[in-house]
């Protein structure tokens, strides 16, 4: 590789052109949907293979004078791409609105684009899985869908599956050239008189076109790069434009020889995975790990120094922001500020227990700090080996990006894996996809099984099945609460509701799966998943099952604590009022009643270090992976807790009434996921972190969300920055599980709200992910602002 020599201000400008809103591509939904109006009868693995290889021949494709890693997932700068096979109709329906909405707006479109897609998307009526899905739900499902079971599904979402995180090393080690040997040779030793061979040699086929077309993309690229050198007039940009075409007719087709290759290998083969199948979530693992043999070979060998890796390794996470998550307008409530969540995972221990920290860990920290923009979700694994210099490094840069980084315990996860049957040696590699998930490269495959409304739950124990929102009959009877005589009665009712509903919930999550499993097929990736290749089947068919979970997410479990614990102190035990007069109240949405408000506002909250309320979050926890755990997922395993919210807490306030810790109708839950409810944890920081370290976390197996907004004076000296370390660390290794921060004042955001102008890459942690502040909805802007803001440790 000719050395590359930093150009000043190159990372500058390239990140600019990331901060623009990013427009809407037609590229995808044009090209797939012409593919599958040619290939009408072909199986459905085959059908998808050729659509995938009909977009990376004719996606537009284009070299900018300051890029050393090379290749755009769009036909924009930073685009959105469509998938109509999910679903069509909300595009057709909202294409002229993208631009024009009240958040989460887009680019408009073109005339010309405009008639590309009224030409093509009608042809997927009936056809795409939102469409087969709601024809195959039974009725009465389909009339819980979209209110308990609110973000019920991967269709209704409009997107893949994207929480998966495939084999890079693998890639890395053999180029597509060795993994298509690999289908080649288990395709030849089938045995075409069994039926179950036939549709193995179906998806095998299906791995090579796609392996095939991937190759030529990148090498369009070397092409254009090539095309671009012998037209340049600056030397050293010809240079480097030769290096870029010598470097795209090697990888990714062949095993990667350098860093820089490395890289480039990586980039273009998540392309094509983005535009064959893309979800929010899809990740590139553990980045420090399987790029260390490359750097340190480079290093030694005098062809890279530690400024130009840092460079490449910034101009590489520049362009992983590309990328920008469209979606309707109701599903941008729940999903807000465009979340891509692209997750890199640092540190943490090797296969062999050991520390895992390296030196490429810190470069891609200080990498990460210098791009600082939103897509790239770089989550800090952390337990006892790790050094104080390399948790103390992130914070310095958590710091200055005013929070972005997770931070996730290596004892819980690793233990809940090992419990969840995978070997040591996977359960020590794993990474984070999605949200919060943990997930073993290569070999697991997570489904989202949806938001689940927890307190709409509880409204319905409290309300005989009724929703005091719309008057109708959601749930079953479970009897007149004004009658109920115990806390048991209570709790006995909001059982029988949650038994009635995770039924239900699994029904709706196994047949879209299986529709997934048939219409939503992804041969390339699959190719990245060991077992895939040898079980002849793809990812998304079950290929990697049983390492397959299905995870149901529980909204505003915090606020269904905090009401349960409010019933049984103000009701039960100090009997300031009884359950008919709590049901009233509850009725009138606590009008002129104002002490019975206040009382119940004084009950224990989650969050403060309390056992009678941590009791029975852990309670409700339970009671849901228990009820979880009597079904089975389409591929056998069973369905997983996972306990968040994204922004959906906002739209799913409004969907209930008054609830008995003191929120009123139409309010938001908590944030996050379990974190506590906006403004209601004030005992301290360390006191948070002690109720959610007191929960049983290896009964959350899809992972949970804990967000904590700090002023930036925590970090004012180096006595400060210590206390905050050991805060982090005692939280890892006591119990927690995951834990996120904005380091931000009130002062500051509400100055943003005055002067978006002059904050136009402000990070904010929203749910799980980050989002520029300016870009969110004054709703959203407003619940980040109300959460606590701790002055101290």
């Amino acid at each position: 590789m000719v050395n590359v020599k930093t150009k000043e201000n190159r990372i500058s400008r390239l990140r600019e052109k990331m901060l623009h809103i990013p427009d809407i591509c037609i590229q995808r939904a044009y090209w797939w949907t012409k593919s599958y109006m040619e290939t009408e009868g072909e199986p459905e693995v085959i059908r998808r293979a050729k659509a995938l290889a009909k977009i990376l021949e004719n996606l537009p494709i284009y070299i900018d004078d300051d890029e050393l890693i090379v290749g755009r997932s769009t036909g924009k700068e930073r685009g959105g791409m469509l998938f109509p096979e999910i679903q069509w109709e909300y595009i057709l329906k909202e294409i002229e609105l993208f631009s024009s909405r009240d958040w989460d707006r887009c680019g408009s479109i073109s005339d010309e684009e405009k008639k590309m897609v009224e030409d093509t998307l009608p042809y997927w009526k009936g056809k795409c899985t939102w469409d087969r899905f709601n024809a195959s739900m039974p009725p009465e499902i389909r009339r819980i869908h979209g209110g308990v079971f609110f973000l019920g599904t991967s269709s209704m979402s409009g997107v893949h599956y994207g929480h998966e995180t495939i084999d890079y090393s693998r890639l890395l080690k053999k180029g597509l050239s060795g993994i298509k040997k690999e289908a080649q040779e288990k395709l030849e030793s089938l045995d075409l008189t069994k039926p179950e061979d036939f549709k193995k040699y179906q998806f095998l086929q299906a791995v090579i076109i796609t392996l095939d077309a991937a190759a030529a993309f990148a090498k369009r690229y070397a092409d254009l790069a090539s095309h671009l050198a012998a037209q340049a007039i600056n030397m050293h940009r010809k240079k480097e434009l030769d290096a870029i075409a010598s470097i795209c007719r090697r990888v990714p087709l062949n095993p990667a020889g350098s860093f820089h290759e490395a890289l480039q290998s990586i980039w273009f083969t998540h392309i094509v995975i983005r535009n064959e199948g893309w979800g929010p979530g899809l990740g590139f693992g553990r980045l420090d790990q399987y790029l260390y043999p490359f750097y340190q070979k480079d290093l030694s060998d005098g062809i890279i120094t530690r400024d130009t890796a840092r460079e490449l390794a910034s101009l590489f996470l520049i362009k992983v922001n590309d990328l920008a998550f469209i979606s309707s307008t109701v599903n941008i409530e729940t999903l807000a500020g465009f979340p891509t969540m692209v997750s890199i995972t640092l540190g943490g221990v090797t296969p062999g227990g050991k520390d895992a920290v390296n030196e490429l860990s810190y470069l891609l920290l200080e990498a990460d700090e210098q791009v600082a923009l939103n897509v790239e979700e770089i989550t800090i694994r952390v337990n006892s080996s790790n050094s104080d210099a390399f948790l103390m490094k992130a914070l310095e840069v958590l710091k200055k990006l005013r929070g972005k980084f997770k931070f996730v315990s290596d004892n819980t996860i690793i233990s809940l894996l090992l419990n969840e049957g995978r070997p040591v040696e996977h359960a020590r590699d794993y990474v984070l996809v999605g949200c919060f998930t943990p997930a073993v490269p290569s070999y697991s495959l997570d489904v989202t099984g949806g938001m689940v409304n927890a307190p709409m739950i509880l409204e319905l124990a409290l309300n005989n099945g009724v929703s005091r929102i719309t008057g109708e009959q959601v749930g079953p009877a479970t009897g007149d609460p004004g009658k109920f005589k115990s806390y048991d009665d209570v709790w006995n009712a909001f059982k029988r509701q949650v038994e009635f509903f995770v039924p239900r919930m699994v029904t709706a999550r196994n047949i879209d799966t299986q529709l997934y499993a048939e219409f939503a097929l992804c041969p390339f990736m699959s190719a990245f998943f060991k077992p895939c290749i040898s079980n002849g089947k793809d990812l998304i068919a079950g290929g990697t099952a049983p390492n397959i979970r299905e995870c149901f997410g529980f909204s505003g479990v915090p606020n269904v604590g905090d009401s349960l614990a409010a019933v049984k102190k103000v009701v039960f035990d100090d009997k300031l009022i009884d359950m008919a007069g709590l049901v009233k109240a509850l009725d009138d949405n606590f009008k002129e009643k104002d002490r019975l408000l206040q009382a119940l506002s004084k009950a224990p909250k989650f969050g403060n270090d309390i056992d009678y309320i941590d009791t029975i979050v852990n309670d409700i926890i339970a009671l849901f992976e228990a009820e979880l755990g009597k079904y089975k997922g389409l591929f056998g395993s069973k369905p997983a807790v996972a306990i968040s919210t994204g922004t959906g807490h906002l739209l799913m306030g409004t969907q209930v009434g008054a609830t008995p810790e003191g929120r009123k109708a139409g309010e938001p839950f908590a944030e996050g996921g379990i974190s506590p409810h906006q403004g209601r944890n004030t005992s301290g920081p360390t006191a948070t972190l002690r109720s959610v370290s007191k929960l049983d976390h290896l009964k959350i197996r899809g992972g949970s969300v804990l967000n904590m907004k700090f002023n930036p004076d925590v970090f004012a000296d180096e006595k400060k920055k210590v206390k905050f370390l050991s805060m982090l660390r005692t939280y890892c290794e006591s119990g927690g599980y995951h834990v996120q921060f904005n380091i931000i004042s009130g002062e500051t955001l509400r100055d943003a709200q005055k002067h978006p102008e002059n904050y136009k890459d402000l990070l904010v942690r929203v749910a799980t992910y980050s989002a520029y502040f300016v870009e969110l909805s004054p709703r959203m802007q407003e619940d980040i602002i109300a959460r606590t803001e701790f002055q101290e440790v």
